[in-house]
């Protein structure tokens, strides 16, 4: 089995692929802008089981020119797409630069999927796309209020898919609540990083200030309440979504990815300081500042749909997630 992965050298791109070619001995071709190190790390290691080319998925005529390379090579079975720009304040500050790269680099994926007659597609999307939720837990039948550029542009790159799956492409797409964690040598290495675990566990080792982004939000402590998953339960939704596409037991549906369960920004940090206690720098506070552009007070999955047709499950919680991320951000600092 081939398969295409655009972001392949980034965080959940990485995670993904290693999980695919360790359960299928599969050859993965990566297609990326950036050589990151997870990408090193990867290519250090499965050397034989990959091929990588560096692209900017929003140049069509370049793109053109790697799948006629890679067509001259393989046959691929399915791609899975998880290039794009993440960063919701970012996209809130620069919204060209997210429509741009976001939905022009799916829009010349599908077009190149029709011309290399490639049937299956696995979409990175995300919960943002629900907004300010009406409900709570949010399900897949949720309107769709997307509040920031980059939202938007996973709502418009959902759109765009189920539009070509009238030319016979068939897909899945995962809206992803937030995902955390490492698996094996792989964890998040993001320039700027702005997620909340890798931050405040690099904060509480390295004894910095912390910034929790807004305390009036209306919730129980006042903080932003999250659904998070463990990137190893994430990557199984790939897999499993994998299996089902190929083998055309589900095709052009939509997924939740979470755990049913949510914390509020507050509630992580205390979750911290109680697990890891004496190992922290002693340096260590954190502090209230203003909201950021574009968060959502409270994003709380619903996975039933997800749980019921694939049978999907997730494993492990925010210790195991804290843990994980202690532990890898741990290792960098002995090597």
């Amino acid at each position: 089995m081939n398969i295409l992965i655009t972001g392949g050298a980034g965080y959940i791109g990485s995670c993904a692929t290693l999980k695919i070619i360790k359960n299928y001995k599969s050859h993965c071709i990566i297609l990326d802008k950036q050589e990151t190190i997870n990408l090193t790390k990867l290519i250090q290691s499965y050397n034989k089981n990959l091929t990588f080319y560096k692209v900017d998925l929003t140049n069509y005529h370049q793109l053109k020119e790697i799948f006629q390379d890679i067509s001259n090579k393989f046959k691929i079975d399915v791609i899975i797409h998880f290039a794009a720009y993440t960063i919701v304040s970012e996209s809130e500050a620069n919204p060209y630069k997210y429509f741009h790269n976001n939905i022009n680099s799916t829009l010349n994926l599908l077009e190149l999927m029709i011309h290399y007659e490639i049937p299956h597609i696995i979409f990175s999307s995300s919960a943002s796309v629900y907004g300010k939720a009406n409900y709570i837990p949010i399900n897949e039948s949720h309107p769709l209020n997307p509040l920031s550029a980059y939202a938007l542009s996973k709502k418009i790159s959902e759109d765009l898919i189920i539009k070509y799956s009238q030319k016979g492409i068939n897909y899945i797409n995962l809206r992803y609540f937030n995902p955390a964690g490492s698996i094996d040598n792989l964890g998040e290495e993001h320039n700027p990083e702005t997620h909340l675990i890798p931050l405040l566990v690099k904060s509480l080792i390295e004894g910095k200030t912390f910034r929790i982004f807004g305390n009036d939000f209306p919730t129980k402590d006042g903080t932003c309440i999250r659904d998070f998953i463990h990137i190893q339960d994430l990557v199984v939704s790939h897999l499993i979504s994998l299996e089902h596409l190929l083998t055309g037991k589900v095709i052009n549906e939509t997924f939740n990815v979470g755990i049913n369960k949510g914390y509020s920004v507050l509630e992580v940090v205390q979750k911290s300081l109680e697990i890891f206690k004496n190992k922290i720098n002693p340096h260590f506070k954190y502090i209230f500042d203003k909201r950021r552009e574009g968060d959502v007070p409270i994003l709380l999955a619903d996975s039933q749909k997800i749980q019921e047709m694939m049978n999907f499950k997730p494993n492990y919680d925010l210790e195991d997630i804290l843990y994980s991320v202690w532990n890898y951000e741990m290792e960098k600092i002995s090597l």
